[in-house]
């Protein structure tokens, strides 16, 4: 277990407590979340930075989040308290690494591990929806809400998570799962760790399609590939890789699929919704 340690490298922390309302139906704080208590640990060290003179890495302002890696290492709850620490590890006109790490303030553990790579918006090469690349897929449509846009007009990144996280489990749903009788037993999903690749912003009041493949992963576990597309141009604007298992939380231990419920992750071909 890592605990939280002094770093001279450590250029801003920021302590948030844990509402209730950050609690997901397991009963913990939902891994998109985190994406928003990242958030404002980066928007504060941005702010000493420009305090302090720092301007020749002060290019959020022009610099787009392009990828994000989260590994998460435990689990918030309420009532608790989250430690972030934000790093700036390299800054240049055209790129920007941020890593930061969060701990739990009760017992300094680590929670999360991300780093985030900033670039010039508009480099990356444009891919479109292909249907020959997804032989068996699931489909699910996203209309973005006024409500979740952010002060700049886009959708935030822990709102393109919780995207995310909806198409997982209605693709479960889609594909046959009793999901209810799992839960009934004491078995949900858990991500442990996501890896997203941005290539354009998301806006109102545009759609927008989410394509969920299952593919297997280490130690029998699964992994989701999630490619998120413009409905109206089938342009490609989040890819997105989950590494997760469904967990028997009561036993602590891998919830083992039998062959028949492998066979509806794996095999179930539905129909684009394009």
């Amino acid at each position: 277990m890592r605990l939280m340690e002094e770093s001279q490298k450590t250029i801003s922390s920021l302590s948030l407590p844990v509402r209730r309302a950050d609690l997901d139906i397991n009963g913990h704080v939902n891994n998109g979340t985190y994406q928003s208590y990242l958030a404002e640990a980066r928007i504060k060290a941005f702010a000493e930075l420009k305090q302090q003179g720092e301007s020749q890495i002060l290019e959020p302002d022009r610099l787009a989040i392009r990828r994000c890696e989260l590994e998460y290492k435990g689990e918030l709850k309420y009532p608790e308290e989250a430690h972030i620490t934000t790093e700036i590890t390299r800054s240049n006109p055209e790129s920007t690494e941020i890593v930061q790490d969060m701990y739990r303030t009760s017992d300094s553990s680590l929670v999360t591990k991300a780093r985030f790579i900033l670039g010039l918006p508009g480099e990356e090469k444009e891919v479109f929806f292909n249907e020959e690349n997804y032989p068996f897929a699931f489909y699910h449509p996203i209309s973005v809400r006024w409500a979740e846009l952010n002060p700049e007009g886009v959708v935030n990144l822990d709102t393109i998570q919780y995207y995310l996280d909806d198409a997982r489990i209605r693709s479960s749903y889609q594909c046959g799962l009793d999901l209810e009788g799992l839960r009934a037993k004491g078995v949900g999903p858990v991500v442990y760790k996501a890896e997203l690749n941005y290539f354009d912003t998301m806006t109102f009041p545009n759609e927008y399609v989410i394509v969920t493949s299952y593919l297997r992963s280490e130690k029998n576990r699964l992994a989701f590939s999630h490619d998120m597309f413009s409905r109206s141009t089938k342009k490609l604007v989040v890819s997105s890789l989950v590494h997760g298992l469904f967990m028997d939380l009561k036993r602590k231990r891998p919830h083992q699929f039998t062959e028949a419920e492998m066979e509806k992750i794996f095999h179930t071909k539905t129909t684009p919704i394009f």
